[in-house]
Formats: C-alpha cells, structure tokens, sequence
C-alpha cells in the first residue's frame, strides 16, 4: 500500500514539472513584442584586441615601486619632495645618489619604461604619427631605445664636456638633477599611465596633463641648473647658455628633425 502511494506520487510531480516545461517552450520569446527597434540586422563581432604587455609593463612598474618603497621609504619621501627644496635636494646629492646605486638605478629603468609608455600613448592618440608600420609592441620597443639612447648620450657628454672643461663638481650635481626629476616625475605619472590604460575617461583628460607635468619637470629642472650654475658655481651667463645649448636644445632639436625626416 505504501509503495502504490509513493508511486502515485512520483507520478504526479514528473507530470507537473513536464507540464512547466511545455509552458515554458510554449511561453512568448521576451526579443519579440517590444517596442525595441533593432538597429542591426546582423551579429556584430567584437574586434577588440587586448593587448597583454601593457599590462605586463605596468605590473613590471609596480614592482619596481613597491620593492623601493619597501627596502628604503625615507628616501622615497626625500626623493618627491628635493625637486622643490633645494635644501633637501643637497641632502640627498651628499648621500651620493648615483645610479650605481640599487634604488637609482631601478628608478632608472622605471622611468624608461613609464616614460616610453607614455608617449606610445600620446603617439597612439594622434593616429600613430610616428612607427606607422609598426606593431604596437614594436613602437614600445622603439621609444625605449630612443629615450635610452637620448639619455645615454646626455651622460657620456656630460662627463665629458665638465671633465674637459675642469668643472666636474657642476657636471655631478647636473646629472643628479636629471635623476631626481626624471625620478620624481615617474613616480608622479604611474596613476596617469594606469588610467590611461585601464579607465574609460576620455583620453585627453589624462594625457594632455600628464604632457603638462612632464613639460614642467623639464621647465623647473632647467631653472635649478641655472641657479646653481649661477649662484653657487659662480659660472657666467653666456657659459651657462652654451652648456644649455649643448645639453639641453641641441639633442632635442637633432631627435626632432631625425624623426620628421624618417618618419
């Protein structure tokens, strides 16, 4: 008796939920009866291609801060804050920071990097003015070598022309200047370099004030050379406009004119 019940049971429920099946077949599709209009007739397929390096690049980046962050956080603060006090700025010259040192020379190459990305970007936002037959990767590599090789040129003349020159002392303090504020400055862009990859904030909100900043870091480290070549090295002006004329306008103006004639 109780088996026949359990199976009436069993019975009853497998009818119920095949009858709920039928209904749903049945039920009216929820993509027709709207008042929704479509505006394709075809499937549309996604072209997006993401690309992996970015973000390879930014964790390489990351990295980088976190483990100079870790190791030496005193001289993190000395180092943001020596671009806008002179008196700090000559604290951290007398520790010695050279990039034979860990914590330079890691910056260093974070610079490289964030710096390099960023005009990737700036020159992806323009339409890729410049490596148009180029991968995106390719015009990554390409800007790496370019600031590596502007900046390799920049110390080996440097040393040189001070040396040749008898005023190695300014030719030190100069070439910790360029660190310091190449330094700073890839400290202050990262958070743009990371919106502009990952937010959806339109491209000119980040970039044309990341360009600002990069253009006033170079503006304001101009104006400490001047300073201490004039004040404390006792240099004279016209010496002081043709080491900037060697230093500082000449290879910029030779990179500008070999990217418009290749490129």
């Amino acid at each position: 008796m109780v088996k026949k019940i359990l199976f009436n049971i069993l019975i009853f429920f497998s009818l119920s939920s095949v009858g709920q099946k039928d209904s749903l077949y049945t039920a009216k599709s929820i993509f027709n009866g709207h008042l929704l209009t479509p505006i394709h007739k075809d499937p549309i397929f996604n072209n997006y291609d993401l690309l992996i390096w970015p973000i390879i690049v930014i964790f390489i980046s990351l990295v980088i801060f976190v483990s100079v962050r870790v190791s030496d956080s005193k001289k993190i603060a000395e180092l943001v804050i020596s671009p806008f006090s002179i008196q700090v700025s000559k604290q951290l010259f007398r520790e010695d920071y050279k990039l034979n040192k860990r914590i330079p020379l890691f910056l260093s190459i974070n610079f490289i990097l964030l710096i390099s990305f960023l005009i990737y970007e700036t020159n992806r936002y323009f339409n890729n003015a410049l490596f148009t037959e180029y991968g995106s990767f390719a015009q990554f590599l390409l800007f790496i070598l370019i600031v590596f090789t502007v900046y390799l040129i920049k110390f080996l003349v440097t040393n040189f022309l001070f040396l040749f020159l008898s005023i190695s002392e300014l030719g030190k303090e100069y070439l910790f200047n360029v660190l310091v504020y190449s330094h700073t400055l890839s400290i202050i862009l990262f958070p743009f370099i990371i919106l502009l990859h990952f937010s959806h904030i339109p491209a000119y909100f980040i970039l044309y004030p990341a360009l600002i900043l990069s253009i006033g870091f170079y503006l304001l480290r101009l104006i400490r050379t001047l300073i201490i070549s004039y004040s404390e090295q006792n240099i004279g002006i016209v010496q002081i406009f043709m080491y900037f004329c060697t230093l500082e306008i000449l290879p910029l103006l030779v990179l500008i004119k070999f990217l418009l004639i290749n490129f």
